[in-house]
């Protein structure tokens, strides 16, 4: 080593010439204020003081070769810190199912729903605390625009004990002006195993309706028989969006939106789901088949006001209803 640097210094010498001291710059950092969504009721948020770092007493005497080598360490360290600073500053994008806004629209056909939307992005200083805890517990699927083969949901327990409208959603868009309406059109839907506060579907359109097994806090299935649906076919799965089954996972909340255009799948099922708080509340479907089966629907307030609701805005050409009571239930 000691010959390779008496060599080097043979070299690199330039006579009459010899490097000063070399002198570092003092360096101040900026003050910073982070805020951080809230955590419950605590606020997380970092205040990170001004720092004045005094480094140019720091001098480094010799000729080239050490003034070189002492420059290409301090460039090696800031480009280290910089990459390590701008690592940790990202934040993995959620992967399906973690409780996140999924877009299947954006999906190549073919392809799986894979990466979603942190509810994070969504929320500003302005968003009330009561806004954050909803959402950032809740698995929301859109479907607008999109062909999807088939949906499976499994095991799941979902709701939250106060602030909840509904634990499970299938929501579309009324017709408005000349614009149509939104809806989930499936070839078959089944929904099985379930216990919620109530159940409701309303502004749909079901060829056949089956309704076996349910008990709830009151029944009420009043359809209207009309000529208007369909029995829908979906059968082709080419060019589908494929969707991972979700099974034995727990959210605030599940949302399945076809709200700015019409989605499809050919077969839904929803099934051994447990809901607190609030209860299913499914809108605009146009399906084949609908069947709701083996469910316990109750939310305690007497069999005289139902909670197990067809509304009459939905329209059938067949109902098949069996084996269903009434009888005093409060799911909790």
């Amino acid at each position: 080593m000691k010959k390779l640097l008496s060599f080097l210094t043979k070299v690199f010498f330039i006579p009459q010439i010899r490097f000063g001291g070399f002198r570092f710059p003092s360096v101040k950092t900026p003050e910073g204020r982070l805020k951080f969504p809230l955590i419950g009721e605590y606020s997380p948020n970092l205040h990170i003081p001004s720092l004045r770092v005094n480094i140019g007493a720091l001098k480094i005497h010799g000729g080239i070769l050490r003034v070189g080598f002492t420059g290409v360490l301090f460039g090696a360290l800031v480009i280290t810190l910089a990459i390590f600073f701008s690592i940790r500053g990202l934040n993995a994008a959620p992967i399906w199912p973690e409780p996140a806004l999924y877009n299947a629209s954006i999906v190549q056909p073919d392809s799986s729903v894979q990466v979603g939307q942190d509810w994070a992005q969504f929320l500003n200083a302005e968003t009330p605390a009561e806004v954050r805890a909803l959402q950032t517990m809740t698995l929301q699927l859109n479907l607008s625009g999109a062909r999807a083969a088939d949906i499976t949901l499994s095991g799941l327990d979902i709701g939250k004990a106060s602030g909840l409208t509904d634990a499970l959603q299938i929501i579309g868009a009324n017709a408005a002006g000349s614009t149509a309406a939104k809806s989930l059109i499936c070839d078959e839907i089944i929904l099985d195993g379930l216990e919620a506060k109530t159940l409701n579907l309303a502004n749909s359109e079901i060829y056949i309706l089956n309704i076996t097994n349910v008990i709830a806090d009151g029944l009420s299935i009043g359809p209207t028989l009309s000529s208007d649906p369909k029995d829908i076919v979906v059968q082709s799965i080419r060019g589908t969006v494929s969707v991972p089954a979700v099974t034995n996972s727990t959210y605030d909340r599940i949302i399945i939106n076809s709200s700015t255009a019409d989605g499809f799948c050919r077969k839904l099922t929803i099934s051994n789901v447990s809901a607190y708080g609030a209860g299913i509340n499914l809108d605009h479907i146009h399906a084949g088949t609908l069947t709701i089966q083996n469910s316990i629907i109750g939310d305690g307030t007497g069999i005289d006001a139902a909670s197990f609701v067809i509304d009459a805005t939905t329209k059938i050409q067949q109902l098949n209803a069996t084996n269903n009571i009434e009888r005093p239930v409060s799911v909790q």
